[in-house]
This record gives structure tokens, sequence and C-alpha cells, in this order.
């Protein structure tokens, strides 16, 4: 082993460095026995998860106040509830988690960049005021970039600017057309004229960035935080494109070109196209973190046309779907049986990488949730979350399914306790991630959740 490293260590890469250096730091990492970086995936999906669509039926489901212990069941022992069919073979990394709160968001139709920060934004903008827990994951451990994000619109609009943030107010882009999001992450490395595109912007950006610095000395005092803002935006740009650019051979490896989906006008074939943008970008190295927004913030749209859901989301929330028997149950259960399937086939391929003694899928979580706590309006009581992986085992999930006992009962944990427990994971020390509530002791939204933690 030792001989092997010293290879390793000594290897002239030469003029395939780019192409190879990445390939040789993980066969170096695995000969000296350093794990591979945690990487993370959020799924963020509109229109609220309630809890009882992902119990199997020979699990009671209680309402949160009547659950007054921590309770643990085995997957294996349970069939999987309808419309979470796609998890069947998964089952040995699938883990359910009940009876967690988040109302601090608020609540509401969508708390927007809450559901990733655990704070309330105000109604006016929507205005993140805290980094969000995907940003804070990617910057402990970042790949070319800290961060991804990509996601589905039932509109034509290019961007969702209030689900992930660096800092407050500092919100980043989830690109929500596909073909642009290939463009933003890998034109880099894809030739013609997708490539020449990508260096007339990245020139641009120089003579923007440029332009703002100059103007920030001409106005001195008078720009104020302003345009030290737009000074940052675009200066974020020109770094992430000096990356990109830096890694191009890297990412070539990694892509596929553009199909047919990537500029489709069925909602749900650009949501699969963004998966697979999502895929690449974490086997490429180009992040370690994605997120994946579902219509978020989105609900009286018609999204799920493409798989025959022809009412729009307020009107299947409306319907309700808090019990297995209410008239929208149908249609939620359906819409997210397509997105767990689409959710399992990234699954598959990051378990077709090779990666140290198992495949990427053993280094990564894929956490899914509602970007409306609970019901469609949501009280954000309870908050649901459905999660894949175990990061090597360390975290203990897997075949598991966990209730926690209810907002107000003792042994209540709340989801900046989750998020606080994903962090100790990536090896980053946090007392606490998002806000707190102001109903619940201090106790009680301290520290991890050890009953997740290896």
């Amino acid at each position: 082993m030792t001989s092997r490293r010293h290879v390793l260590k000594g290897l002239t890469l030469g003029s395939g460095a780019a192409l190879l250096q990445p390939m040789a730091s993980r066969v170096l990492a695995n000969a000296e026995g350093t794990p591979p970086s945690p990487r993370f995936v959020f799924v963020i999906q509109s229109n609220g998860l309630d809890g009882i669509q992902v119990c199997p039926e020979t699990i009671p489901f209680l309402p949160f106040r009547e659950r007054h212990s921590f309770q643990e069941f085995s997957l294996f022992d349970h069939k999987l509830p309808k419309g979470m069919e796609a998890f069947e073979e998964l089952q040995d990394r699938l883990t359910v988690i009940q009876g967690l709160s988040g109302r601090c968001t608020g609540g509401g139709h969508s708390v927007h960049g809450g559901s990733l920060g655990l704070f309330r934004t105000s109604e006016a903008s929507r205005s993140p005021v805290n980094e969000t827990i995907d940003y804070r994951l990617g910057r402990a451990n970042p790949g070319i970039l800290p961060w991804v994000g990509v996601g589905m619109s039932a509109s034509s609009r290019g961007a969702l600017m209030n689900m992930t943030a660096t800092a407050p107010h500092k919100s980043l882009p989830v690109l929500l057309n596909p073909e642009n999001a290939y463009n933003a992450f890998f034109s880099v490395a894809a030739g013609g004229k997708a490539e020449r595109r990508f260096h007339l912007k990245r020139n641009l950006l120089d003579y923007m960035v440029e332009d703002i610095k100059k103007a920030q000395k001409q106005l001195g005092p008078v720009g104020g935080v302003e345009i030290e803002a737009y000074l940052s935006a675009y200066d974020e740009l020109a770094r992430r494109q000096d990356s990109l650019l830096r890694n191009r051979k890297v990412l070539a490896r990694s892509i596929k070109p553009m199909d047919n989906r990537f500029t489709s006008e069925v909602a749900t074939e650009r949501m699969e196209a963004q998966f697979e943008i999502a895929a690449t970008a974490l086997i490429g190295g180009l992040s370690n973190v994605a997120t994946i927004t579902c219509s978020a913030t989105e609900y009286n749209v018609q999204p799920y046309l493409g798989i025959g859901i022809e009412d729009t989301l307020h009107s299947i929330g409306h319907s309700g779907g808090n019990s297995r028997e209410a008239k929208g149950t149908a249609s939620y259960l359906k819409y997210r049986g397509w997105l767990f399937g689409v959710m399992a086939r990234m699954v598959k391929r990051l378990e077709s990488i090779p990666e140290g003694a198992g495949t990427m899928m053993d280094n990564t979580v894929i956490v899914f949730m509602s970007d409306a706590p609970d019901t469609h309006h949501s009280t954000a009581y309870e908050w649901p979350l459905v999660v894949l992986g175990n990061l090597s085992r360390a975290l203990k999930l897997g075949g598991r399914y966990l209730s926690y006992p209810g907002h107000g009962n003792a042994g209540h944990r709340t989801v900046g306790s989750f998020y606080t427990t994903l962090l100790r994971a990536a090896g980053v020390q946090a007392g606490y991630f998002g806000g707190t509530d102001s109903a619940l002791s201090p106790e009680t939204q301290r520290g991890t959740l050890p009953e997740l933690l290896a």
C-alpha cells in the first residue's frame, strides 16, 4: 500500500492532467483510506406532503398531537404505501421520518426558501433571510462549484430565485429551463456553438465586473450595499465560469448530448432532463450538492399534464390529501409516484458509478420534502421527510420508518435538528441550523437527532 501511495503521489500526468487528475486523486484517496466527499441532493416538491401518504397501511398513523413517544418500525416488515412503489427495490436505502416540525417558517401554501433555511420570509419579497442548508453543505465540501440548482416550472420563467441562498437576501438561481441549465453548466465542454457562446459570455462577464468596479469607485459611499451586492452577483458568475473553464475536460467525460426532453413543452419531460443534469453534475465533480425543485412555490398551476393530471395543484390541495380516502389523494399519489420513479432512476445511475469500495450512491443522501410542510394549507406542525442513502453508514438510515413525538409533546424535535444532523455527518460541527420555534423549549431545538447518527 505504501509503495502504491508513493507511485500515485509521484505520478506525472503531463498534457492529460486536467482530464486525469480527478481520477488519480480518487485512486490516491482510496489507497490512503480517505473517504469520498459526502454528497447531498434535495428534491423539493410543491403543494404539501401529508404524512399519511408515506405511511404503510400496516403502520398505525396518528395525528401529531396523539404521538407521545418515539417509535421505529422496519420497512422490511411492511409494504410501502401506494405512490412509493418505485422504492420497493431500494428499501435498504429508504428511510421515512415523521413528526419533525418547522413552525418557525410560518407555514402556508409555500414557505419558499424557509424549507431549506428554516426561517420565515416576508409576504412581499419572499427573499431568503439566511443561508440555506443546501449551500451550507456545499460550502463545507465543494466540488468545482459548491452547489447546483435545477427544477421544473409549469410556467416559462427562467429561474426560481427564492429557494437557495448564500447569506441573508443573497439568492442563487435554480434554473428552470433544462436547455439553459445544460448550457450554463456544460457548454464549456460541449463543443461547437455552445462552447463558443460560453467563451463569449465569459468575456462579457469580465467586462461587466470591471465596469461595475469602476462605477463603485466613482460612486464611493453613495453606491452603498446595493452596488456591492450587484458586484458580488457578477463576481460569483465570473468565478463560476473560471471554475468551469479550468475543469472542462473533466466535465466532458460525464456529459451526455441533449435530447428532446431538454426543449420539451411538457413540464414532466423537462423535469426528467433536469434530474439527468443534476446526476451528471455529481458524477462529473461539478458539485457535491444539488437542489432539484418540482413546481416549488407554485400552487395554482397544472404541471402534471404530461402524466395525465388535468387539475391544478390548488384544486388537488383543496380536495384534501390528509386521509387515504380523500378525493385529492389519487392525484397526489400519481404525481408523487411519477416523481419517486425519476428519483429511483437517479439512485440507479449513481449506483452504476464505482467509487471506493462501493458506488457513488453509497456516499450520497437524497432528501425529499415539500416546500409546504404537511398539508396544502400548511401549518408546519409536522414536516414528513423521505430519505435515500446513508453516507457510507455515517448515518443510521435505510429500511427504517421513524416517528417522533408530536409538536408540544416530550421528545419532539424539529427539521432544524435534522439539518444539524446532516451537517455533523458531513464533518461540520454545528449546534443548530435554522430558526427556532418560540413555542418549544430551547433544549428541544439543540443538537442532532441521535437516532440518525451511526
